[in-house]
Formats: structure tokens, sequence, C-alpha cells
């Protein structure tokens, strides 16, 4: 049973300027809830215990907004990575020891969706490293992979949503930086389709898509 998960908030978010000049981009709300409350609040209702964050650009924004987890019923963990940016492959990295071998869930804090993540909560990785959630590619991106029987193909036809099950041997397996590149090289990767509500927080013209959809 998978009991811990990261979620991925180091990024600068340049695109999102102005809006991200002093305040970072998990920080920003849709409705009444930030990027970064979302995710802690969707997978704290699957039964996660035990979340790590990890932070860059602006961090202690995020630090001071979720605390250690206790108002979420769970436990939150920083894991500070300083001003710059070393990757998301090395970020995870930074925080394997958190996970004490078990797998666990990681998503990118600056998606907004309505996945939810009770799937793979119970999903068996067997002898794969990782299994991950592919949308239709949208049409502000080039696409990520190809999918057949379930496994990764070089390709642009869907785009990799930011979320994930992860063994901690991926990341020890390759030294890699990004996870993009790692996902592209590692042949066990397995991956399912969702078709459901997913956007790409990625630019101020996205934020305010997202808020208007869920105002109508």
């Amino acid at each position: 049973m998978i009991t811990k998960a990261m979620i991925l908030a180091s990024g600068r978010g340049e695109r999102m300027m102005p809006l991200t000049r002093d305040l970072p981009k998990p920080m920003l709300k849709i409705g009444n809830v930030t990027l970064i409350e979302d995710k802690i609040i969707k997978l704290s209702e699957i039964g996660i215990q035990e979340i790590v964050i990890n932070t860059g650009y602006l961090g202690e924004y995020i630090k001071d907004h979720v605390g250690d987890g206790s108002k979420f019923g769970i436990r939150i963990i920083i894991s500070d990575e300083g001003e710059l940016p070393i990757g998301t492959a090395e970020g995870v990295r930074k925080a394997l020891s958190y996970f004490n071998n078990e797998n666990f869930i990681l998503v990118n804090a600056d998606i907004w969706t309505n996945y939810s993540f009770i799937d793979l909560k119970s999903y068996n990785l067997r002898d794969a490293l990782g299994h991950i959630i592919l949308t239709k590619k949208p049409n502000y991106q080039n696409g990520d992979f190809n999918l057949s029987n379930n496994h990764l193909q070089t390709g642009n036809t869907f785009t990799y949503t930011g979320i994930g099950l992860y063994s901690p041997k991926l990341f020890i397996k390759y030294k890699e930086k990004d996870l993009g590149t790692i996902l592209h090289k590692e042949e066990s990767i397995t991956a399912d389709v969702y078709s459901g509500m997913w956007d790409d927080i990625g630019t101020p013209e996205r934020l305010r898509n997202a808020r208007d959809e869920i105002s109508m």
C-alpha cells in the first residue's frame, strides 16, 4: 500500500511572469485553493500519510503556507533545493531517503486536473520502475510519448500529465537530472491514458482558462 508522495514545486515559473515575480507558481490560486493545496488535499483524501515537497524559488512562501501538514491531517516534509534549479529527477534523488525504499506517488504542483489518485495508490508496479499517467496531447504542447501495450514508446501522441507512481530504484539506476530524460530511456515504464480534465498551468492564459472553467 502506498503511503508516501512527493510534490514537485521548485520551478521558477518564468513563463508565468509577472504573476510569479513575488510569489512561487504553486501558490497561485484557482478558485479558493492554491495549486499546492489542491495536490495536498487530493493526496490526503486517498490516505497518503507523508508528502515531501521540494521548494526552490521563493520557497519560504510554500513552507509557511503548508506548515508541517497537520492542518491537512498528514505529515509534510520540505526539501529545500535553494534558488538555482537542480532538475526534477535530481530533486527526487535528494529526497529519496524519506521514502525508505517504498514506492511513492509523484505529482507536479503546476497542473490542474480532476484525476483521482486512488488507482495509483493501489497499483502494483511488479517489475516496472514506474507507472505514469498520460493524456492526449493538448494543442499547446508537442507531446511526449506513444503507447504500445501500456508501455511507453517514442512519439508525440500523448503528454505526460506530471502524475506517476515510481520505484526509488529508477532514480538510483539513472544519474540524469531531469525525469523526462529518464522516462525516454527506461524500457520498463508502463502507463495509462486519462481522458478527463487536465491542464498544465504554465502560462497566465492557461491559468485564466482554468479559473474560467471552474466558474462556469
